[in-house]
């Protein structure tokens, strides 16, 4: 590694603020907090999904004004296969690579969401394929630092196996190492994907969790012990933080299904639809609902309602478009759909608008999962995490509440400007003495 100034923003997807006694218990991540300013109570973005979340990471904004409102593209014809978002035309506003890169930093990304074909000096982008046409490889090289993918791949790519983790997140935790030492990439973001998934597939709180907290652990470890072992431990500034937390659930929520029963919309046979006058693009805890039609705004919240009022109370809120917005969600949807804690939305029409998840669906049965999160972030103990460590930075400072929006305007100080367009505030009580 070169000596310079390093800045480690490190985001593992899905960490909780009910993970916190687990951390301190765990070697790794208890040394890194001992050193630490941190917030234990971080609200997240509405809805509370991954893409949406780490824009807010990267530009302070809310989804309603960065534009990335949901994981996936709004295509009614490909309702159960869409696209991601994953390209950074889809943002609107300045990300906190651009301002390190406008100050002369060499800057990488490691499959952070919404970078591809972004300005990186190294970029791997988190992508796939989603066309018969297309496949893995070509996906990336596409939208990502050529190169400098070939060569992760030639060194690390018998670790994959597709998605599946922690392989994945193995042959990303190599790549980061691998960056750093023939690289040295002042500013890097990594995004490890391993918690979230296994909580997707394992519920929030399972012994699965457990040992994914623990390899999380264990990746944490190495990265400082490799700022140690080159004499630069006191050259780099750290950022832990989780997007989102999960909630656990026990029945799926097929609003487009509901709305073929009432004649709105007819499906294709390619798990989208043909046409639609009501349409639900899910974002797992919530959901938006798109409706053409003055004329069927209100038929269709009385529907929603009864409908809810049917199954158990599965909608706990329905918000209009502008409501929507003032939480930060996007108001181009006629309607915001909350599920009650233990209902989550899909998008397919499957047969039944209501299904109670059995044991063995987990795996089998397309989108069905043990835990998941998009609900509101207001939601009770659904908080997140956030910790700065390193040159400036106040140990021991901590912080009783945060919003996700406050992280990139607090992070922008570390590479000498501001986002003047972030919906967030620094949180200056990070900073030591009279940096304040």
């Amino acid at each position: 590694m070169k000596n310079q100034q390093y800045y480690m923003v490190i985001s593992f997807d899905g960490l909780a603020a009910s993970d916190w006694d687990t951390l301190q218990a765990l070697p790794n991540f208890r040394r890194f907090l001992a050193g630490a300013g941190y917030c234990r109570n971080v609200y997240s973005v509405y809805p509370s999904v991954t893409y949406p979340a780490h824009v807010s990471i990267m530009t302070g904004r809310y989804p309603a004004h960065h534009r990335v409102i949901n994981n996936t593209r709004f295509q009614p014809k490909r309702m159960t296969k869409p696209d991601w978002c994953w390209d950074r035309r889809l943002i609107h506003g300045k990300t906190l690579y651009e301002l390190a890169r406008e100050k002369g930093m060499t800057t990488a990304a490691y499959l952070w969401p919404v970078t591809g074909r972004a300005r990186l000096t190294y970029n791997l982008p988190e992508v796939f394929a989603n066309r018969w046409w297309d496949n893995q490889v070509f996906a990336s090289l596409r939208r990502g630092s050529f190169w400098f993918q070939v060569q992760a791949a030639l060194r690390f790519g018998k670790m994959i196996e597709g998605v599946r983790q922690p392989q994945l997140d193995n042959f990303l935790h190599e790549t980061v190492k691998y960056a750093l030492r023939s690289r040295s990439p002042q500013v890097n973001f990594v995004h490890y994907v391993d918690l979230d998934a296994t909580r997707h597939l394992h519920g929030h709180d399972s012994p699965e969790a457990y040992q994914a907290l623990r390899r999380h652990d264990a990746r944490l470890g190495e990265l400082m012990d490799a700022f140690v072992e080159e004499g630069l431990e006191d050259q780099v500034t750290w950022v832990i933080l989780g997007d989102h937390s999960s909630i656990d659930e026990h029945t799926a929520v097929y609003l487009n299904q509901f709305f073929w029963e009432q004649g709105w919309l007819q499906p294709n046979q390619k798990g989208g639809v043909r046409w639609w006058k009501v349409l639900c693009q899910h974002c797992d805890g919530s959901a938006y609902i798109y409706v053409k039609s003055p004329d069927l705004v209100e038929p269709v919240r009385r529907a929603l309602e009864m409908f809810s009022k049917a199954h158990g109370g599965c909608i706990e809120q329905i918000l209009t478009g502008q409501e929507a917005r003032q939480l930060g969600a996007s108001d181009t949807c006629t309607f915001m759909v909350e599920a009650r804690r233990g209902y989550y939305f899909l998008d397919a029409c499957d047969g039944v608008s209501v299904y109670p998840i059995q044991e063995g669906d987990v795996g089998r049965k397309p989108h069905i999962t043990k835990s998941t999160h998009g609900y509101s972030p207001y939601k009770p103990d659904y908080t997140t995490l956030f910790a700065m460590r390193g040159r400036g930075i106040a140990k021991g400072e901590v912080l009783s509440s945060m919003k996700l929006v406050d992280e990139a305007p607090t992070m922008a100080r570390l590479f000498g400007g501001t986002l003047p367009e972030a919906d967030g505030q620094e949180r200056i009580e990070f900073w030591k003495g009279d940096a304040r």
